[in-house]
């Protein structure tokens, strides 16, 4: 939850015009006093969805919470216009700049997704494209060479949101029907990587403005031009960089000096480059995390 806030905070901060929601399964009171207090000033709908999307029981390991996607997609189509544009993000990620090009682009060719260019036999949360292509065929009985598309940020217009909702109850069907050891679907982005195949909108549009960045001493992918992305996917950030910057805004009550947070986020966060003293701080915070959740606080 801690990181809610540094997302909406940079996100609303360069995009004052566009309409917020939060999406969750839990019930407003069941939330933080410190989110309530953000989405209320950052003018953020706070939406109580049920996971009803969610796969069979035991259908694999990890990811099982992601197919939440989907029932967000549901309750979208029920409220965008057919030339509405939306954009669903992972809350691992800041936002530096204005998105208004990206929803412009999105109204004109109805889609914007995050292309990862994975080799066609790697194995990514148990599934490759090559088996992908299989699923695509059994499902649809037609071949077809996909491309595998990142979950963590997807922009829609409101007929291609109203598509997916129409395909998607089939290509689940067959998928969940698929039993253990046939090749299947194991979590939302390799549902969408067949999806937008399906509805022909495949395009690597959002790789102009999004990269999963990687910024662990064991692995780094950032480059110095990645500062200059509009959104920093972060994901092993959560318990140390984006961390320290929710304590920053819920001191300084949000971006009250845009250099300075900028400074401060880039060096916690370790964007464009890590220096040593973000791993030791790293170090740190980790180890005081696991010592504060083995004493159960």
């Amino acid at each position: 939850m801690q990181i809610q806030v540094p997302f909406f905070t940079t996100f609303r901060y360069y995009n004052p015009d566009a309409k917020f929601i939060f999406f969750s399964n839990l019930e407003e009171r069941q939330l933080p006093m410190f989110l309530i207090e953000l989405f209320k000033k950052n003018d953020v709908e706070i939406k109580t969805l049920p996971y009803t999307c969610k796969p069979p029981k035991g259908w694999f390991d990890s990811w099982m919470n992601q197919y939440y996607l989907y029932d967000i997609l549901l309750e979208m189509g029920r409220r965008m216009g057919s030339d509405d544009t939306v954009v669903v993000c992972d809350a691992d990620c800041l936002c530096t700049k204005s998105l208004t090009p990206l929803f412009d682009e999105v109204a004109r060719d109805g889609a914007a997704l995050y292309k990862i260019g994975y080799p066609r036999d790697y194995i990514l949360n148990g599934n490759s494209i090559e088996q992908m292509e299989e699923v695509y065929e059994g499902c649809y009985g037609e071949n077809k060479t996909l491309n595998y598309y990142g979950g963590e940020f997807i922009a829609f217009r409101g007929d291609v949101v109203a598509g997916v909702n129409k395909e998607y109850p089939v290509l689940s069907k067959y998928n969940f029907n698929q039993p253990e050891g046939a090749p299947r679907l194991h979590e939302e982005a390799h549902n969408m990587s067949v999806l937008a195949a399906r509805l022909n909108v495949e395009n690597d549009t959002a790789n102009k403005y999004v990269k999963r960045l990687w910024t662990a001493w064991t692995c780094n992918n950032v480059e110095p031009a990645d500062a200059e992305l509009a959104v920093w996917h972060m994901p092993a950030e959560k318990k140390t960089g984006l961390y320290r910057l929710f304590l920053y805004l819920q001191r300084t009550g949000g971006i009250k000096n845009e250099k300075e947070f900028w400074k401060r986020a880039s060096s916690w966060c370790g964007i464009p480059k890590v220096n040593i003293s973000k791993y030791i701080v790293d170090f740190f915070l980790k180890v005081r995390a696991k010592i504060r959740l083995k004493l159960g606080k």
